[in-house]
Order: structure tokens, then C-alpha cells, then sequence
């Protein structure tokens, strides 16, 4: 699979086989976020795996709970360990870092015949809490992982046109 593949069939899964995930193959996955860009190549994050089941039962709870939290076999937590830095043009390089990583984890993960889905709606301080992690960090997402219920393919995604979401030369 190429990575215009990898685009084309991504989707956000919410449904997931009872299958762990080799550890060969999650190596691979969190490799590729390791080799995400990042701003003056800090490397300001950090990627909480979790695959306890008492953990992501938390997190389920922590997260409006939404079922496949709890249900997929891996949680991956993505977390900025600087979120006030910021680029020259005033922007949280926290946020900006961690998110191009987590789509790094996605695509791969599309590669490997494994779905993914973003997870936006939780509670930063439950989150920071159960995970241990330290004052001073933000969690930027919470992505489920495993092997989806249902084949993944390349499929049609409602978008804008190009012409609706470009401008040349100036914003217009």
C-alpha cells in the first residue's frame, strides 16, 4: 500500500476484533511517529500505550464513555511534554508536533491492516490522572487501535472541491 492508499482508506473505526496486536507490528506503527517532523526537531512528546484493561476502562469512562475505548485492544495517548512552546508565528509547537505524529500512526496503521480513530472528546485532568502523567503536559488525543470488525478499503469520503477550500496567491 502506498500512502495515497493509505489516505484513501483510512476511516475513523469505532469496532474492533478481540485481537491483540503483535509487538512487532506496534513497533513499527509507533516508529513512524518517532520519524514525524517536528519543530526544531524537539521531540516534545510522549506516546502512552495502553493496553491494560483496567486502564482503558478508565480512560472509556474518562472519555464521555465511549465503548471502544475500552473495546479496541490498544490505546494509544499522544501527549505534548511542552504545550506552551511556541513557533516564531505564535502557534503551540505542542499541539502542531503530537498531531502530525498521531496521523503518522494512522496511515501506518492503515498499512498494517489496522484501524484507528481520533478521539477528541475527554477529560484532560481524568486523563492525566489515571496515566500518570505530569503537571506541565497536555494530552492532545487519545486514539483506540486494533484490527477493525470490518475490512478496510478504499472508499468514497464526503469533501469539499479543491476550488472550496484553496486560494492562490491570496486568501479569498
Amino acid at each position: 500500500m502506498n500512502v495515497s492508499e493509505a489516505i484513501l482508506t483510512r476511516r475513523s473505526v469505532r469496532s474492533y476484533k478481540e485481537k491483540q496486536i503483535p509487538e512487532e507490528q506496534l513497533q513499527r506503527v509507533i516508529e513512524s511517529a518517532r520519524m514525524a517532523p517536528s519543530a526544531r526537531n524537539k521531540q516534545d512528546w510522549k506516546f502512552v500505550i495502553v493496553q491494560d484493561e483496567e486502564k482503558k476502562d478508565e480512560l472509556h469512562e474518562a472519555a464521555n464513555g465511549q465503548k471502544f475505548v475500552k473495546e479496541a485492544p490498544t490505546v494509544i495517548v499522544g501527549v505534548a511534554t511542552k504545550p506552551d512552546d511556541e513557533m516564531k508565528c505564535g502557534i503551540p509547537t505542542g499541539v502542531v508536533d503530537v498531531t502530525i505524529a498521531m496521523d503518522h500512526i494512522t496511515l501506518k496503521a492503515t498499512e498494517e491492516g489496522l484501524g484507528t480513530c481520533w478521539i477528541g472528546a475527554f477529560d484532560q485532568e481524568e486523563v492525566k490522572e489515571i496515566l500518570n502523567i505530569p503537571e506541565g503536559c497536555k494530552v492532545i488525543t487519545l486514539m483506540s487501535m486494533g484490527y477493525p470488525d470490518e475490512e478496510l478499503g478504499v472508499m468514497y469520503k464526503d469533501r469539499k472541491n479543491p476550488e472550496d477550500i484553496t486560494c492562490r496567491d491570496t486568501y479569498y
